[in-house]
């Protein structure tokens, strides 16, 4: 739990991350006066960071995919024992007795794993949801990237045509 945390911590700071990344490009592209020096600067930067963008969201969805992955797993676990606990009776000698008393569901319990079950559901079907979401907003920066270098490489021939 504290993993999966922490792992959600990483995803909302690096999508602030991206959120100041894409005001810093809105902000350059208002800008006409910055030295042709200083423009190739930051064109880099802007290139540079995009890749290693690509790379850590597919880092983090790999990490995503474990943990779902893990949950699945868990949530099979947990039926397999519900399922296991409730076809046991008590009965036999007292050893016997004692193991299917171990095995033994509370009806709290049972209510318990179904809300846990549900919870776990509802969890995958969001993170289902959120990754496609996620997906798409990386194809569209992408496309954004690509036709901002696109956009200033032509605004860039340009200008040193009309200088020269």
């Amino acid at each position: 739990m504290v993993r999966q945390k922490a792992i959600l911590d990483l995803a909302l700071q690096f999508d602030n991350a991206c959120t100041a990344k894409e005001d810093f490009r809105k902000a350059y592209e208002k800008c006409n006066d910055i030295p042709q020096e200083s423009r190739a600067l930051i064109d880099s930067f802007l290139k540079e960071g995009s890749d290693k963008d690509y790379e850590l969201n597919l880092s983090m969805y790999r990490n995503a995919a474990k943990i779902k992955k893990q949950m699945n797993a868990k949530l099979v676990w947990l039926l397999e024992k519900y399922n296991y606990r409730s076809q046991t009776y008590i009965g036999g000698s007292s050893s016997q007795t004692h193991e299917i008393c171990d095995l033994y569901l509370t009806e709290k319990e049972v209510h318990q794993l179904h809300l846990n079950k549900e919870a776990l559901r509802e969890t995958l079907e969001e993170a289902a949801m959120d990754e496609k979401a996620r997906k798409e907003k990386i194809r569209q920066n992408q496309a954004d990237d690509e036709k901002f270098f696109l956009e200033y490489r032509v605004v860039r021939y340009d200008s040193d045509y009309e200088s020269d």
